[in-house]
């Protein structure tokens, strides 16, 4: 158990150190008119890692997309897991990173545990 948890601690740095850690690309992607209205109806991509959360989402503008942004800030942990959602003024795909890295934690720490089973 205590190796376990030795093991653990490089996951929880990187926890850390991507929560504080945004790299996200922002688009514009219009959407093609519809009823009637002629003209496209502005909407926003947005890909990357913000507030710890590895996204894949869309949304209503306010402002012009950012294009790349980069941006360090004291860590923030998502509560939820994962999230995917779509409604009428945005939507995505969402994946928080202590998630992730619990998971691999798990699997590390059974791969490791494996041969010490069998002999």
């Amino acid at each position: 158990m205590e190796e376990a948890m030795r093991r653990l601690v490089p996951y929880l740095i990187a926890v850390v150190l991507l929560s504080s850690i945004d790299i996200t690309y922002e688009w514009l992607s219009p959407l093609p008119p519809g009823g009637e209205s002629t003209t496209p109806t502005e909407w926003y991509g947005v890909a990357g890692l913000r507030n710890g959360l590895i996204m894949l989402a869309n949304h209503e503008p306010p402002g012009p997309a950012a294009g790349l942004s980069i941006d360090i800030h004291m860590p923030e942990l998502f509560p939820i897991p994962f999230y995917a959602g779509a409604g009428p003024e945005s939507g995505g795909i969402v994946v928080t990173v202590w998630f992730i890295a619990l998971a691999l934690w798990a699997a590390h720490s059974l791969w490791r545990a494996l041969p010490k089973r069998k002999s």
